[in-house]
């Protein structure tokens, strides 16, 4: 017999967020520094005190099985009575589907489920799905519909993106004195120092949070998680040390060979090192594993233009 969903005012919900927060705290942090492997057995193995902590296990299980990926645990979740393994599901669809028709209808069903179940983790993945498309403001939209931490950041990204560092520094000042301590805020605070002009700070965040959280207990305190590695080498990039960047990427591309923040990270380093043979490698592994990033979309229309231009002058 599936039990259905409880669904939660305004008020109740921010009331038991708050009492989540304590319990569900190393969960939030090792997902969200890109521990994955880790977050999924601390889920599989900790019990929610209530119904929203519960929930809120299940998401991010979810969650970790989309980002390892883990598509037959997907699957399986198609039906779920938890909104957040729903939408962990629809966003399996959305990211590898081929097919334009079955991609289009997930995301009509995980906005519709987003605006029914007013759940956190549904809102979230509603929101990148509309970045994902360029509906930045559709996507700020859902994430202040949820007052966390986790949101807020989420809006400090999407400011990012579409370059709008002064309203992201709006927003992380927003945030500050809520949980200072939280993978969420300090990756939220790294992400704008990079942006304006911080890169040093941005590395040492990136190296204390690595400290902090190990892909694995036990494992040498310098190896942090492939997002972590990738913005150590960000920040390194900034700072012009691109040999402690390509270090830095040659750690995350020893868990992550075909990660594409990587690769194509990886080309500009080499690139700036003047190591050409190097970036003929990397790119090709890019171009194999992910031939629609923007990065190989626009070297190929670069190629296909001094193409055309060099057979106009043999004409």
């Amino acid at each position: 017999r599936v039990r259905a969903p409880r669904y939660f005012g305004k008020g109740a919900r921010q009331s038991l967020a708050a009492m989540a927060d304590d319990e569900l705290q190393e969960v939030r942090d090792n997902f969200y520094v890109g521990n994955f492997q880790k977050a999924l057995q601390m889920c599989e193995s900790t019990q929610g005190s209530h119904d929203l902590a519960q929930n809120e296990l299940r998401a991010t299980l979810a969650r970790c099985c989309l980002s390892i990926p883990l598509f037959d645990r997907l699957k399986a979740m198609q039906n779920s009575d938890c909104p957040g393994e729903q939408a962990a599901a629809l966003m399996a669809v959305i990211l590898k589907s081929r097919n334009e028709q079955q991609k289009a209808s997930a995301k009509e069903k995980l906005y519709g489920l987003a605006a029914q179940t007013h759940d956190m983790s549904c809102a979230m993945m509603a929101a990148i799905t509309y970045a994902m498309d360029g509906s930045w403001n559709d996507a700020v939209q859902q994430t202040k519909a949820h007052p966390t931490l986790e949101m807020q950041a989420l809006c400090v990204f999407l400011c990012l993106s579409c370059n709008q560092f002064s309203m992201a520094e709006k927003k992380l000042a927003e945030m500050a004195g809520n949980n200072d301590d939280s993978a969420a805020f300090r990756l939220a605070t790294a992400a704008v120092k990079l942006a304006t002009g911080d890169p040093e700070e941005a590395y040492l965040t990136y190296c204390d949070l690595s400290t902090q959280f190990p892909p694995a207990d036990g494992e040498d305190s310098e190896s942090g998680s492939v997002l972590l590695q990738t913005g150590k080498a960000l920040a390194n990039m900034q700072r012009g040390m691109y040999t402690e960047a390509v270090e830095d990427l040659q750690r995350a591309l020893a868990v992550a060979p075909n990660d594409p923040d990587v690769l194509v990270n990886m080309c500009c380093c080499v690139t700036h090192l003047g190591k050409k043979d190097e970036f003929q490698t990397y790119y090709a592994k890019l171009e194999q594993t992910c031939p629609t990033h923007a990065y190989v979309v626009k070297t190929q229309s670069l190629t296909d233009v001094f193409t055309r231009f060099k057979a106009s002058l043999a004409a």
